[in-house]
């Protein structure tokens, strides 16, 4: 899948439908009338039955204040707290008939008026960034998925910007986080030092470890922060949210951005003497610990379809069969543990 839109979710344990929708899935599409009522039922912020619907986002913002939003307003342990990256192929045969535009069907069903600023988020339509699928967003187009713990642990401090206050610590809106990091991101200077600001863009994505989208990651986040309008002679109209002010740069400006984000992801990390020989060893780990589940998957079927070596399988008896269940369950067991180390192990490297 080389070409496609990325698209973020967050979830967690107490999540109706992590990856699929709350709505056990029928088999069949929804009919365009089944789709809306499912919408409307989804933009409904009263409604507790389960829908077909399973949301993304096009901004990483949107899916960190949610996260932290779990965390902090809901009282949900940062390590059941996922966010996934999905990409989803954008033409051709593969692209997905079951992803749908929020704001379409939000105007369709007449939830809001399109180009109707909101007070709380100063855009058109509360919807603007949310997309759509149907009962569940397939393996193939999940890229990656990183816990809020992860993050934390490796650096991610956005408390400083996500509490309305210290003492009530109650968390802002998207849009508020938004101008904070703004501010924090590019204060007045970085104008002139768009250099620097790439690094900080690409320290930023490298808290999503190695196997995220990590271009995409730091590359959003500063076009989550600003909007920006081409005009005539090479020149950029860039609005910081942040400072709600105009900055006029040229085209250079983006080719040093580009560069401080290549420097801290490529030079500084991912190509890094270190980070690539703990890869390696990882990879040879992994590797060999892979091999034994497969070879215990062979054991297993040898001993118990095949015990008599001459590859013919014979019916088991009841007790038989019992007991072979229940070494498998055990097995399995094993083989989850070891999945689970290989995972945290992958964690640990960077990864």
């Amino acid at each position: 899948m080389a070409e496609g839109t990325i698209y973020t979710r967050v979830y967690s344990e107490r999540s109706a439908g992590k990856l699929s929708s709350g709505k056990k899935p029928t088999g069949n599409a929804l009919t365009h009338a089944e789709l809306l009522d499912e919408f409307r039922k989804h933009a409904d912020l009263r409604n507790r039955e389960p829908t077909a619907l399973i949301s993304v986002s096009s901004r990483i913002i949107d899916t960190i204040q949610r996260a932290f939003k779990k965390c902090y307003a809901y009282d949900e342990l940062p390590e059941d707290i996922w966010i996934a990256f999905i990409k989803a192929p954008a033409t051709g045969h593969e692209s997905p008939t079951s992803l749908h535009v929020a704001q379409h069907l939000a105007e369709e069903c007449e939830l809001e008026t399109p180009g109707i600023f909101r007070d709380e988020d100063k855009t058109p339509g509360i919807f603007r960034y949310e997309y759509i699928f149907e009962w569940v967003i397939p393996d193939k187009y999940v890229l990656h998925q990183v816990s809020l713990k992860t993050l934390m642990d490796r650096g991610l401090d956005w408390e400083k910007y996500v509490f309305a206050d210290d003492r009530y610590r109650k968390v802002v809106s998207t849009e508020k986080l938004r101008e904070r990091v703004a501010v924090a991101l590019l204060p007045q200077q970085a104008w002139r030092d768009p250099w620097g600001v790439g690094i900080c863009l690409a320290l930023f994505a490298q808290k999503f470890g190695a196997r995220a989208p990590l271009d995409w990651v730091a590359h959003q986040l500063f076009y989550d922060c600003v909007r920006t309008e081409v005009i005539e002679n090479d020149d950029v109209v860039v609005e910081d949210y942040g400072h709600d002010s105009l900055n006029m740069v040229n085209f250079d400006f983006f080719s040093e951005l580009d560069g401080g984000i290549d420097t801290v992801l490529y030079e500084w990390w991912l190509t890094d003497t270190e980070f690539c020989l703990d890869l390696n060893e990882f990879e040879e780990w992994r590797a060999g610990e892979a091999h034994e589940i497969i070879q215990d998957k062979i054991d297993f079927w040898e001993a118990w379809y095949y015990s008599d070596c001459d590859g013919i399988a014979e019916e088991p008896s009841e007790r038989e069969r019992l007991l072979r269940d229940e070494a498998w369950d055990k097995l399995s067991a094993k083989h989850e543990n070891i999945w689970q180390a290989i995972e945290a192990r992958a964690v640990a490297v960077g990864l």
